[in-house]
């Protein structure tokens, strides 16, 4: 379940990045992370237009196979470099 919220989260984060472009500009800033419990969307400089951004497109989320692949290319190497420090496998 944490590999398939982290592939949500990264697969949502890609498809987020080009269209808050803009609210970037406007100093709204958003982080979606994989906690502990599910997404967590962190919000900074709140403004109720990025938070409706965010949930229409949760609620339209959608992939190709390709972005899939890519996503699934990065994940396997970021997890590969963080195992391979002992404490973090300890862990």
């Amino acid at each position: 379940s944490v590999v398939l919220l982290d592939t949500f989260v990264s697969i949502l984060s890609l498809k987020l990045s080009e269209p808050a472009y803009g609210a970037s500009i406007a100093k709204l800033e958003y982080k979606l992370v994989a906690g502990e419990h599910g997404l967590v969307i962190r919000v900074k400089g709140f403004n109720h237009k990025i938070l409706q951004f965010i949930i229409d497109h949760l609620s339209d989320f959608s992939f190709t196979p390709a972005v899939f692949e890519m996503i699934k290319e990065e994940l396997k190497k970021t997890y590969f470099h963080m195992l391979i420090k002992s404490q973090v496998l300890a862990k």
